[in-house]
């Protein structure tokens, strides 16, 4: 096994063979909103949620399996177009474009459906032979983890959130100093591991599910600190009128997915087809029962 240079980045690979002109990006496209692409995608959602009904009380009846939710679907569906279409999950920072070596996600958490509730932000890392059952039971674990930890001590957070506790404390001129001297560190790629792997702005994801509280996705801001390249939104689920491909008319269940995209790390072409097989998936659910074959980046 090669052995990794000493001042590598411990979450990608840098890439000096990718094509010169997206080597250029970065020098005229300082920082990633700067850089955002902004797509709408409405999923017809009609046969996954009879595939997961099914699939749910089939798991109910048997005592075996996990409950799989619309979300764990669409999670699911972008896991496996990542792996299938691995550009989606590069990276830039430190005017550089890297190929990121793990699949990870953040999202919100409410600890409680009430106002006043902690918001935690969990970080899970996926794997190529992940599917819609191995994903949900993962996420329901994480998620019964992360809630009870909150109802049992309420003044401690998940994860990285609970550092702040203790940074926001410190004096302003210290805190900006910090944040300016991490901010260093991870431009030239010095940023320890263990500091990546706590903050959910140094994942493949952002994902906020904006239907449990039943409103439409907006397009959500890249945030300029770490390298999250990728910030999806998912909308409330909605039935509309469609013309069948029979030429009748009937009545479908959409909803809607926004995506914000670093346009340095890949090209249109590439994110297009990117999202019509996330679309694919997600109309032909049985295939989210299948581990993804890897493509090339």
């Amino acid at each position: 096994m090669a052995r990794k240079p000493l001042f590598s980045r411990p979450d990608g690979t840098y890439l000096k063979k990718v094509d010169p002109f997206m080597r250029f990006f970065p020098y005229i496209m300082k920082g990633r909103n700067e850089s955002a692409v902004y797509f709408k995608q409405p999923i017809d959602i009609t046969n996954l949620r009879a595939y997961l009904n099914e699939k749910n009380r089939a798991a109910a009846a048997s005592g075996h399996g996990a409950k799989s939710t619309l979300f764990h679907a669409i999670l699911a569906a972008m896991i496996q177009t990542v792996v299938e279409r691995p550009q989606v999950n590069r990276f830039v920072i430190g005017r550089r474009v890297y190929q990121r070596n793990r699949i990870s996600c953040a999202f919100v958490i409410k600890s409680e459906f009430r106002d006043d509730a902690n918001e935690e932000i969990a970080i899970m890392k996926f794997y190529p032979n992940d599917t819609l059952e191995t994903i949900s039971a993962r996420i329901r674990e994480e998620t019964q983890k992360i809630r009870e930890a909150s109802r049992q001590n309420n003044k401690k957070r998940h994860g990285a959130v609970n550092w702040f506790n203790y940074l926001m404390n410190l004096p302003r001129i210290i805190l900006r100093g910090f944040v300016k001297f991490l901010g260093f560190l991870d431009y030239h790629g010095w940023l320890p591991g263990w500091v990546v792997d706590v903050d959910p702005m140094h994942t493949s994801i952002f994902i906020s599910n904006l239907g449990s509280l039943q409103v439409d996705a907006p397009f959500h801001h890249l945030y300029e600190w770490g390298t999250t390249s990728v910030f999806m939104t998912i909308g409330v689920a909605a039935k509309a009128p469609a013309v069948m491909p029979d030429g009748t008319i009937g009545i479908r269940e959409y909803v809607n997915v926004a995506l914000t995209l670093d346009e340095r790390i890949s090209d249109g072409y590439y994110f297009s087809k990117s999202i019509k097989r996330f679309q694919h998936l997600l109309e032909n659910p049985a295939e989210l029962e299948k581990p993804a074959k890897p493509g090339k980046s």
